[in-house]
């Protein structure tokens, strides 16, 4: 006899066949219709009061929207709602385990979220904590099956990306140091080099950088002006542009640390910025005279202008 009238769990079975069926055996381009298969079983396995089938179809509809995207936000559910499957096995295109699902969709959604927001720059104390944390995650997946990273079609070293965020943490904790302690900064941005190196790929372009800032860190100088040693060029002290006689250089271009290089003397920082900021008030001082010059002029010309049409004017 034909069934007319298919009850919640007939319609959810049939809907969660169909989203095999109709997507997920038939590759990536028809995960949309997967997804959408597991939605409305999950709907009725929820109407027929089977709690259990309705969040595996509901963590299978996210997974496999997930999949195509870099939200953060839509990992972040997939991990819920793995969580809320419990420790399952669950078909994936091939037999997978719902808590390895949850803890690779935690590590996604961090890294989605943490690398959207970096900067060496601009990052601070805070996101160091984070990058160190989403390392140990990685390294917790060294040896595992990694079966998102196989279902994206992608192939990943989870050891290489630990290494890789240990060297951004050591670069931006160097960043923090710079200004106060050059030398733990250098030793800093000395681990991160060797981080970089272990990862390999340097995904962001930090490493060049950070070599330079590394050099930079490590030389000291004596300044020209005030005699103060210091440490970490660009950073604590600049080189200046300036005309050096003969004499001077043989007699104070040995001199160690070194207050000259080539055709520069070196300049702390509280000098350097001690004589900019006079130069910049004599310049301002300069500007302002001579715009005020300018709109003299400008008006001495108006006049002569309207003199000259008035001239004209009677002459017709």
């Amino acid at each position: 006899m034909v069934q007319l009238f298919k009850s919640p769990a007939d319609k959810a079975d049939d809907e969660f066949q169909k989203a095999y069926e109709k997507g997920v055996s038939l590759g990536r381009a028809y995960w949309p219709t997967a997804v959408s298969h597991f939605q409305e079983a999950s709907t009725h396995y929820t109407e027929a009061g089977n709690a259990q089938k309705a969040n595996e179809a509901k963590a299978l509809a996210l997974l496999f929207s997930a999949l195509n995207s870099k939200s953060s936000d839509l990992w972040a559910q997939v991990t819920k709602a793995m969580a809320d499957s419990g420790s399952v096995q669950l078909n994936v295109g091939f037999p997978a385990n719902s808590s390895d699902l949850q803890k690779e969709a935690l590590v996604l959604s961090k890294d989605y979220t943490i690398m959207a927001q970096f900067s060496p720059e601009s990052a601070g104390q805070n996101q160091v904590a984070d990058l160190r944390d989403l390392a140990q995650k990685y390294l917790e997946l060294v040896g595992s099956d990694l079966v998102l990273w196989k279902l994206m079609n992608q192939a990943i070293d989870p050891q290489r990306r630990a290494y890789y965020l240990l060297g951004l943490a050591s670069l931006v904790e160097a960043n923090s140091f710079i200004d106060a302690d050059p030398k733990k900064s250098a030793s800093l941005l000395s681990d991160a080099v060797a981080q970089l190196d272990l990862a390999g790929d340097d995904y962001r372009n930090v490493r060049p950088g950070a070599l330079q800032e590394r050099e930079n860190a490590t030389k000291i100088g004596k300044c020209w002006f005030c005699g103060r040693e210091v440490q970490g060029l660009t950073f604590h002290y600049v080189a200046l542009k300036a005309d050096i006689t003969g004499y001077t250089r043989s007699r104070y271009g040995s001199e160690m640390p070194a207050t000259m290089q080539g055709d520069n003397v070196m300049a702390c920082m509280a000098c350097y910025s001690s004589v900019k900021n006079v130069s910049d008030e004599i310049a301002s001082m300069y500007y302002q005279k001579a715009m005020q010059e300018i709109r003299a002029l400008s008006q001495r010309v108006s006049d002569i202008e309207t003199r000259l049409s008035r001239l004209e004017s009677r002459g017709r």
